[in-house]
């Protein structure tokens, strides 16, 4: 009986620790710092290689996490209790380009990082590079190119490209079809797709750094 308990108290420690490194992992990974350090300027080299915008020491930055977990209690139930559910939990950077030193249309960057209790799922999932362009006085031309270093069906390195006006004498653009389309393309389990390709992206863009 001793040597039953003995057991069970043994594998109760051995299952604590693995939550508990486990978890120390998860939050390590949201570690604000080391991520600037890890997917800032020190990634540009991987950047250059795909084709992406490198980040300039110039630009603006913020940290982003999802809302659910602004909370000055750093081991709050709630993040026990996301942390637990093997859900994916999102964060990321944002960089804007700094309003002293604008650089041709290039407008900001957003950067998509997971953590998760799996650990070997934690890393860098996307970034879209976006870019905008003033038509005319009331009309604006959007861009945006992002890159998945890995999406949430596990396809790999491949590009994604929008292009869309916006006049702002004209009705509100209503994102409710947009959002359902986006929903089919997850569930389908193929790579997302925008409704340009990225070469026809790049050739935009040339367009507008020409003109």
């Amino acid at each position: 009986m001793k040597n039953r308990i003995k057991k069970i108290f043994l594998v109760l420690i051995g299952i604590f620790l693995i939550g508990f490194i486990s978890y120390k992992t998860t939050m390590r990974s949201q570690n604000e710092k080391l991520n600037y350090e890890k997917y800032g300027i020190n990634f540009n080299q991987t950047r250059t290689e795909v084709g992406l915008k490198e980040i300039s020491e110039n630009w603006k930055s913020d940290y982003l996490i999802d809302e659910d977990y602004i909370n000055d209690n750093p081991v709050s139930q709630l993040k026990l209790k996301e942390v637990f559910s093997f859900s994916d939990i999102k964060n990321g950077i944002i960089y804007e380009n700094d309003s002293n030193n604008k650089s041709g249309t290039f407008k900001s960057k957003i950067i998509w990082l997971n953590s998760n209790i799996m650990f070997w799922k934690n890393g860098i999932e996307s970034e879209m590079d976006v870019y905008e362009k003033n038509l005319d006085s009331v009309t604006t031309e959007n861009l945006s190119i992002r890159y998945y270093y890995k999406d949430d069906n596990e396809n790999k390195d491949y590009f994604e490209a929008d292009y869309y006006q916006i006049n702002e004498n004209e009705i509100g653009f209503c994102g409710t079809p947009a959002v359902m389309e986006r929903e089919e393309q997850r569930i389908s389990g193929k790579p997302y797709f925008g409704n340009i390709t990225k070469k026809k992206a790049d050739s935009i863009l040339e367009k507008w750094n020409k003109n």
